[in-house]
């Protein structure tokens, strides 16, 4: 009898610590974009650490409606804490003010709600990279190596904020130096962003400078120069890191990509969260994860935590 007792206690101390806490991550990406691969390793690691239960929800490809859907039913399930994308600040504005209702306490991650203080929504704290002055970080770098003749920014998702801003930096450094730049709608096709690009420098052929802001641009723009032999002709400047992306920089395909270590953006919030629930312990204003250059001088560093999926 004792043993069996001391089998149910044990049994029931598990599912005490395993089931302490549960928080919800809600992104505007999912599975289709191997950069929140990343972000799920960083969240489940931390899960795993603290004994806590941590549940990814993102649409299979971008979508305001289905991330806002994916918010709601988040909510929903009445969580201990909630992590979110501020991809559209305005569109979370009254799903998030309802959760706060509720009493779940938020964090941002990857993209912040860049309003005013006083308008914009009251999460605890943003993990994640400066998105602005990301792109002032890759134009800078471009710029460094040469001078570009008329420069294109595939944006694989038009109207998400982060997006907007790392495009809006980029733009904004060009743009003083009088080098003609636009965006270009390449959507998250990868077929779709081939054919896009190409037809762009068919119509442009003066343009010998290409910016993506993730993966959803970067493969699509490295396989276009490889097949139309315009390597070192058309220089790719990238954001984020995928194995595709730093074989590329050691190929010079790609001159250089910048990277926001996406893993911290899964597994601190996941940290915090538990630290504010238990301990009622939080970091105050941003933390940031990046922006940081990766190029040719430290990409054999890099390269090693990219393949281990922390990058």
């Amino acid at each position: 009898m004792r043993k069996i007792l001391l089998v149910v206690l044990v049994l029931l101390l598990s599912l005490v610590v395993l089931g302490e806490f549960t928080f919800y991550l809600v992104s505007h990406g999912g599975p289709a974009d191997p950069f929140w691969g990343v972000v799920m390793k960083g969240m489940k690691d931390a899960a795993e650490k603290y004994g806590v239960k941590a549940i990814y929800l993102g649409p299979e490809k971008y979508s305001l409606k289905e991330f806002i859907d994916l918010v709601n039913r988040a909510i929903n399930a009445n969580p201990d804490g909630l992590i979110v994308t501020m991809t559209n600040p305005v569109a979370l504005d009254e799903p998030l003010a309802r959760a706060m209702k509720k009493g779940i306490p938020i964090v941002a991650i990857n993209v912040p709600d860049t309003r005013p203080l006083d308008e914009r929504i009251p999460y605890l704290v943003y993990v994640g990279m400066d998105e602005y002055l990301a792109g002032v970080y890759a134009a800078r770098r471009m710029l460094k190596e040469f001078t570009p003749k008329r420069a294109v920014i595939g944006i694989h998702e038009p109207g998400h904020v982060g997006l907007e801003m790392r495009a809006k930096g980029i733009m904004d450094v060009l743009s003083k130096k009088g080098i003609p730049v636009e965006k270009l709608d390449i959507t998250t096709d990868p077929t779709k962003a081939l054919t896009l690009l190409k037809s762009y420098l068919k119509k442009h052929p003066d343009t010998d400078a290409i910016f993506t802001l993730g993966p959803l641009g970067a493969h699509p723009a490295i396989q276009l120069v490889k097949e139309e032999g315009l390597v070192g002709k058309v220089k790719i400047g990238a954001i984020d890191l995928t194995p595709t992306i730093t074989k590329a920089i050691r190929e010079g395909v790609v001159m250089f990509t910048i990277d926001q270590q996406q893993y911290l953006q899964g597994y601190l919030p996941v940290v915090f969260l538990y630290l504010y629930k238990k301990y009622g312990l939080i970091p105050h204003e941003n933390v940031l994860t990046g922006p940081s250059i990766v190029d040719k001088s430290n990409v054999d560093i890099v390269e090693r935590t990219v393949k281990e999926g922390y990058r």
